[in-house]
């Protein structure tokens, strides 16, 4: 596998109350897939991780606090790779907490950050191609967004981020007691296509990362779209006949 030398990450968790009756919360989550990733390393692959992340939780309500948490300066993480994970209800044009925070608000906010790669937004019905390019136009150092268009229940769309992740910060799939091996995984784009083959749900859920290539805006699902409608185009058109 090609090593990703130096590439590591500081992947920060911002988090609202997703509602008054419920202490649902993604944090424990975050942290099994430290000791998951942890224990992936020791085990298989007998040595330490090239890419452990950092991980940093934080809780909002207000747009004013997002803005206080996403701009406090992360001290001994050198030249990591920062992306921030938003969980929270969405709606078209908003993500939800005490006060919903508008995509202008939002982008108001993320614009002037230099430092974060990524943004992946865990709420429904919040990510589509209008959205990722109204961020990416707006925020030049953003190399992706990634979320979902629709609704997505909280459960399966929780273990879709937590799987995305992981690919991310292995490199690989790997199944190695079985010898099992997939694409080697190098870019969060990677990660985000690898998904719609180890977590089909994936597919149904809308989920998209968007990321730039030359003066354009490309979709993982669209990419995934169209990679399966032409191999299904090769298929002999006797067996498509039998289906």
């Amino acid at each position: 596998m090609k090593q990703r030398d130096g590439q590591k990450y500081v992947i920060k968790v911002f988090e609202a109350q997703w509602d008054e009756h419920h202490d649902s919360s993604v944090k424990p989550f975050f942290e099994q897939l430290k000791r998951e990733t942890s224990y992936i390393d020791i085990e298989f692959n007998k040595r330490k991780t090239q890419h452990d992340a950092l991980y940093k939780y934080r809780i909002f309500q207000t747009a004013e606090g997002l803005r206080a948490n996403i701009t406090e300066k992360d001290i001994g993480v050198g030249k990591r790779i920062k992306i921030a994970y938003f969980a929270c209800h969405g709606r078209k044009g908003a993500i939800c907490a005490v006060n919903d925070i508008s995509r202008t608000k939002l982008k108001n906010i993320v614009a002037k950050l230099t430092s974060y790669d990524g943004l992946f937004f865990g709420a429904c019905d919040f990510v589509d191609k209008s959205t990722a390019k109204f961020f990416l136009d707006n925020s030049p150092h953003l190399k992706w967004i990634a979320g979902y268009e629709k609704w997505t229940p909280w459960l399966e769309g929780t273990v879709n981020d937590l799987l995305f992740f992981r690919l991310l910060l292995k490199g690989s799939f790997s199944r190695e007691k079985v010898n099992v091996t997939w694409d080697n995984i190098l870019r969060p784009e990677d990660a985000a296509k690898n998904l719609y083959f180890t977590y089909l749900p994936a597919n149904d859920l809308t989920f998209s990362l968007f990321y730039r290539v030359k003066k354009d805006i490309k979709s993982t699902l669209m990419d995934n779209k169209r990679e399966f409608n032409y191999f299904i185009s090769q298929l002999p058109k006797e067996l498509l006949r039998k289906y």
